[in-house]
């Protein structure tokens, strides 16, 4: 009995026995590599069981979100560079921004010319001379000199019945503004001997009284290049004048104070730009890009040479009232931009660290440095991915570089006494950095202009307008 019980029943069939699982025990296929399958691998998991590995992750172990986060690290690290870099130079503009030069030692005023390119400015042009009136200077060291590049208007009557010297140039191949600056610096070579340096002006600016002789007093001092501040002279007549008030206030006068005050070279900005003769001579205009200034200013600093910054000296200009009326300046600038970082950037770079020099590196990185609404469209699209990506790091360095940015804008409008009309067009901020990404995809598509084209502006005066003083030389030229 006992043993019928202990024992299995007759007739009972035996226990059946599982097949072994793959992967355990000593298997032919243990010697075999995993089977894949298309987006992943059969792998052995926990408990022997089979495992899918994630459709996303590749053969090396990196996933998409991997990925992602590594790359918003780098574009945040990227922006922190940018950032730190501009809040030092607003903190060395604080101990400049009273500085002054020192002064001559005598009375001996150099002798200038005053040098207009003008495309179309037939509404503008007689503003410009009736502002060099009241410079002061003597007047008898200074001729004025219109360039009428291309015009199609009443630009050269309009200058010449002012009392300025007129230079009429018609090339239909080579049109622009470095253009017109090489034909006019070409022919001056020749001519005018007894002129001892040069400043170029803008046809639509307004000059401060104390224009020349900030220059002046800087080019007898040693300098060989001088640059004015260039302000915004409308800011409060939209949103859109206002915050490029404040551009103008943080690339303009802040960054070139801070420069400064570091020793470096503070740029040329396009317009109450002075130069020795001797230094044309040496180092002839060739800059005929989109961005003439940026591309002259590389090739200063080639030849070792340092531009200085005259904060005490204006030139103003109004600036359109409505993103229309900018597209066209704001395509030409950005796209005069990208075209100096791949013309410009790599050689002085890659010149500037075989010899040491951080002039040149300095010079060649600068252009890299994005508009301030680019760069806050960096810091937020960069921010969200964080947050979507549950990224602790980058989240951190999103909320820093937001403040940074803030704090550089802050501090820079502060330091320039901005009207209050400017803080409150800020709040349009979003609005210009959705339009900003929409230019630079034009830019990236080959849309930015090739030529010379007349910014529109707001309450431009399309009628002939009455008689105007003569302006301080009487010289008329074809």
């Amino acid at each position: 009995m006992a043993r019928w019980l202990s024992g299995p029943h007759p007739k009972q069939p035996p226990p059946l026995t599982p097949p072994p699982i793959l992967g355990e025990g000593k298997s032919p296929s243990r010697d075999r590599p995993s089977p894949r399958i298309w987006g992943g691998s059969v792998r052995a998991g926990g408990g022997g069981r089979p495992k899918l590995t994630n459709l996303s992750e590749n053969r090396s172990g990196w996933s998409i979100p991997r990925i992602l986060a590594g790359l918003v690290l780098a574009i945040e690290g990227s922006s922190t560079l940018a950032t730190g870099y501009l809040l030092i130079l607003l903190a060395a503009a604080l101990t400049q921004h009273r500085a002054r030069p020192a002064a001559p030692v005598d009375d001996n005023h150099l002798r200038f010319i005053i040098l207009i390119p003008a495309h179309d400015e037939e509404p503008g042009i007689r503003d410009t001379l009736a502002s060099l009136q009241g410079l002061d200077y003597p007047a008898d060291h200074i001729e004025i000199i219109v360039i009428a590049d291309n015009c199609r208007d009443r630009t050269a009557e309009l200058a010449r019945a002012a009392g300025a010297t007129i230079f009429e140039r018609d090339d239909a191949h080579r049109q622009g503004k470095g253009h017109a600056l090489a034909w006019a610096l070409d022919r001056l070579r020749g001519e005018r001997r007894e002129a001892e340096a040069l400043l170029c002006l803008d046809a639509d600016c307004q000059v401060s009284p104390n224009l020349l002789a900030a220059v002046d007093a800087r080019l007898r001092t040693g300098a060989e290049a001088v640059q004015a501040n260039y302000l915004v002279a409308n800011p409060g007549e939209s949103w859109t004048s206002g915050i490029r008030f404040a551009a103008f206030a943080l690339i303009n006068t802040v960054r070139p104070l801070g420069l400064s005050a570091l020793g470096l070279s503070c740029g040329l900005l396009g317009t109450g730009m002075g130069f020795r003769r001797e230094l044309l001579e040496e180092v002839p205009w060739d800059a005929v890009s989109l961005a003439e200034d940026g591309e002259y200013h590389c090739r200063l600093v080639e030849s070792d040479r340092r531009v200085v910054f005259a904060p005490e000296a204006r030139v103003s200009s109004s600036m359109p009232t409505s993103l229309r009326q900018s597209q066209d300046q704001q395509l030409r600038w950005e796209g005069g931009r990208w075209d100096l970082i791949h013309r410009r950037t790599p050689k002085l770079a890659l010149d500037g660290l075989r010899r040491r020099d951080p002039l040149r590196i300095h010079t060649a990185l600068v252009p890299l440095i994005p508009p301030q609404s680019l760069h806050l469209a960096a810091n937020v699209g960069v921010g969200i991915l964080a947050l979507m990506l549950r990224s602790p790091a980058g989240r951190k360095l999103a909320a820093l570089n937001l403040i940074g940015q803030a704090s550089y804008i802050t501090g820079g409008l502060l330091l320039v006494r901005a009207p209050a009309s400017v803080y409150r067009a800020l709040a349009m901020a979003p609005i210009l950095t959705v339009w900003k990404l929409w230019l630079c995809a034009r830019i990236l598509a080959g849309q930015s202009p090739k030529n010379w084209v007349r910014t529109e502006r707001a309450g431009a005066i399309k009628q002939p307008q009455p008689p105007l003083q003569p302006a301080l030389s009487v010289a008329s030229e074809h």
